[in-house]
């Protein structure tokens, strides 16, 4: 059963859901060696809230994890700041710390996917004594390489061809846009992510494009891997907030740029897990050449490392699930057996 709880940080409302441990997956009691082994934290990315992780917090739960599935700041029920200042590593950090606080836990296992994964990489630099292992997903690090911010070098990319980055700050324009076509656009990017498209084709577009022009039409819902049901809850969602509040983590890329500047230097001290699938488009087109190769310039502590064998683009754990919680459920008995509570 889920639980859905608010708490306050600073003023910013802040929306999570919970799921206790299924006690009959634990033998002992808390805390002892055949206890329930923690707490899971979830992150999503864009254009999600908690309820991507609606398939995995059940399973998580059976195997005896207490499962936290916040909506970050801008998404979902949580309160969306109008300054990009606001959305900086260490607001979202503090956050995600407010949420554990509220929830009395101490080190949890932090999962990160999209702009998650930053969140959950950021949490590993500012404080990695409440971190006790960090499982990414399809983004394997948030490089700060280079001598121009991001929005500056999206800029010049977009002035060959349509890109999303670019497209998403500027203000007023892509919420007028998709203002009443919150469906359609769901449904096209999250077709666009997947495994049945390139989603790097959308680049084809010239200049100017919107993003509903240079996306591909969808085929018909349902999809293998997605239902009509599901679709209806993110559609409400997105039609009750619009995009605002969401693209604001796109218009603060530099704002977030400049403060890992202060760490670019340190590798991340936490134990470290990755999944990908084999056609990932945040792999093939916005981590450099070969990414997985560099694992170790950015983590102390590479711990597993695992491919996704179904066919998946960005959306794994949607396109497959099955093998996602597998995998999922493998990090987390090795960190139950190998990582200190």
């Amino acid at each position: 059963m889920l639980d859905h709880r608010y708490v306050d940080r600073d003023g910013v409302g802040l929306h999570y859901v919970v799921a206790e441990p299924d006690t009959a997956s634990a033998d002992g009691p808390p805390g002892s060696a055949d206890g329930p082994p923690g707490t899971v934290v979830l992150l999503h990315g864009f254009p999600h809230f908690w309820f991507t992780w609606h398939r995995m917090i059940p399973v998580l739960a059976a195997a005896g994890w207490r499962v936290i599935a916040p909506d970050l700041r801008g998404m979902g029920r949580s309160d969306a700041p109008a300054d990009v200042r606001a959305y900086s590593p260490r607001e979202v950090v503090d956050d995600v710390l407010a949420v554990c606080d509220a929830e009395g836990a101490e080190r949890v296992v932090v999962v990160g996917f999209d702009f998650g994964a930053g969140v959950a990489y950021d949490t590993c630099h500012l404080e990695p004594g409440r971190v006790r292992a960090v499982i990414g997903m399809e983004n394997p690090f948030m490089g700060t390489a280079g001598s121009v911010p991001p929005l500056e070098g999206s800029a010049m990319m977009a002035e060959k061809h349509f890109l999303h980055l670019n497209y998403f700050t500027q203000p007023g324009v892509a919420e007028a846009d998709l203002a009443g076509c919150e469906r359609e656009f769901l449904t096209r990017v999250f077709y666009a992510l997947s495994a049945e498209y390139h989603y790097l084709d959308v680049w084809q577009h010239p200049p100017g494009s919107t993003y509903l022009e240079a996306l591909p039409q969808a085929p018909p819902l349902p999809w293998r891997w997605f239902s009509v049901e599901e679709m209806d809850v993110y559609e409400a969602e997105y039609a009750r907030t619009g995009f605002a509040g969401p693209l604001q983590w796109y218009r603060a890329m530099d704002v977030s740029w400049f403060a890992r500047k202060e760490f670019e230097r340190q590798t991340n001290p936490v134990p470290f897990y990755f999944l990908y699938s084999e056609h990932d488009p945040d792999l093939e087109g916005f981590h450099g050449r070969d990414p997985l190769s560099k694992l170790g310039r950015h983590h102390d502590d590479v711990r597993m490392v695992r491919a996704i064998s179904s066919p998946a683009g960005h959306l794994m754990h949607l396109e497959a699930t099955e093998d996602t919680h597998r995998e999922i459920l493998a990090c987390l008995a090795d960190i139950a057996a190998a990582v200190p509570a």
